[in-house]
């Protein structure tokens, strides 16, 4: 078994979480640095659910209906995305995120264990090779 999905993805999220802690660690010292890291951060968090929302699951729903919960899977990136909304909405304001930050950071550790060892296990295993290069030709 080739594990292509789950190796690019999982690199994906170590870039975003990274990209998450350095944000946290620089809201004292650098609050405009630290608001970069946010953006920068949105930006790739929207990619990434792009990438599963509109190649990923899409594929395993054409590929094997039953192999994966897949509204599970949306409900979870939209409630990602409304939290790291509420948080940039907040910081527009000039509002103290930090209990938002740490409840983003426990959806993100779920979403992210999730993806690790539920959807992308289940895609390397599912989807042929035409599946992924099809991913990688939209991705790229």
């Amino acid at each position: 078994m080739h594990k292509f999905i789950t190796d690019f993805f999982n690199t994906n999220h170590q870039a975003l979480e990274l990209l998450f802690i350095a944000y946290r660690r620089h809201k004292a010292r650098d609050g405009v640095y630290a608001r970069q890291l946010f953006d920068k951060f949105k930006a790739g968090m929207q990619e990434h659910i792009g990438w599963e929302e509109n190649l990923l699951l899409p594929a395993l729903e054409s590929a094997n209906r039953k192999s994966f919960p897949t509204d599970k899977a949306r409900a979870e990136h939209q409630q990602v995305m409304q939290q790291i909304n509420w948080i940039e909405g907040l910081l527009d304001k000039g509002v103290d995120t930090s209990q938002d930050d740490l409840s983003l950071e426990y959806m993100l550790n779920d979403h992210f264990e999730n993806d690790e060892f539920n959807l992308y296990p289940v895609c390397d295993r599912v989807l042929s090779d035409d599946d992924t290069a099809k991913i990688l030709m939209a991705i790229y």
